[in-house]
């Protein structure tokens, strides 16, 4: 279920919408007009209510007059190699929804071709992660394989790079080089990631923490190292 007039808009563009609950209340702005314009030539089903019906099935405090079912993105894990140059991120463990959703918009935004889940990842289509995502849920490419061992040698195979985050890895994460195909990891918020996974991986990395703290949230780990990696890539292609 998705709700507000931004994330019921970019199920729209991606063909997902199953069904709509609107009240008045959509008609009250030019972006709710338009949007419900859009979903009744498009012909999804959709049924108006009561503005009481909205608020009992909404989570926000205050509803935007729109709620939706979305039929799941159905994904083939051959859909994260179709570019030449992927940069993909493998999410081991996320188990809070708001990190997770915060990763899905980070890769969205970083130009990543997807993103692989991991057994102990929180469902993709949680409420809270779906809103954290800002709609990029329905843009990337999601695929879960839930044996972390199994991820690994199927990257490898292809060609994939595997760089792993860890704390105190010894090669700081601005000292590699992204470019080429390459799959960044990012462990669960409390554990990180498996000690085997550091063994297999191709290099580990670590962030420099160089304050009182000791260690980032998940979300902004990802973020930090992506943005390396997209830095090194946009450069060497300009």
């Amino acid at each position: 279920m998705v709700e507000g007039i931004h994330l019921v808009s970019e199920a729209v563009k991606e063909g997902l919408l199953d069904r709509v609950l609107y009240s008045e209340k959509i008609l009250e702005t030019t972006e709710g007009k338009g949007l419900l314009g859009k979903i009744i030539s498009s012909g999804i089903p959709n049924e108006e209510a009561n503005d009481k019906v909205i608020r009992y099935l909404s989570d926000v405090e205050t509803p935007q007059g729109i709620i939706a079912s979305v039929k799941p993105k159905v994904v083939d894990i051959g859909s994260l190699f179709e570019n030449s140059d992927p940069m993909i991120v493998v999410a081991c463990g996320i188990q809070d929804p708001g990190n997770l959703g915060t990763i899905i918009r980070t890769a969205d935004a970083a130009g990543c071709s997807g993103i692989i889940l991991t057994q102990g990842t929180v469902n993709p289509y949680n409420d809270k992660v779906i809103r954290a995502s800002s709609g990029s849920i329905f843009h990337l490419n999601i695929v879960k394989i839930d044996d972390i061992i199994d991820v690994v040698s199927a990257l490898k195979r292809r060609g994939i790079k595997v760089i792993s985050t860890f704390v105190g890895a010894e090669k700081e994460y601005y000292s590699i080089d992204y470019n080429g195909p390459v799959a960044v990891m990012i462990g669960s918020e409390s554990k990180g990631l498996p000690e085997e996974i550091e063994r297999l991986s191709d290099v580990s990395v670590s962030i420099p923490m160089i304050g009182r703290s000791e260690s980032l949230n998940a979300a902004v780990s990802c973020a930090i190292v992506l943005y390396e990696a997209l830095r090194q890539r946009r450069t060497d292609a300009g």
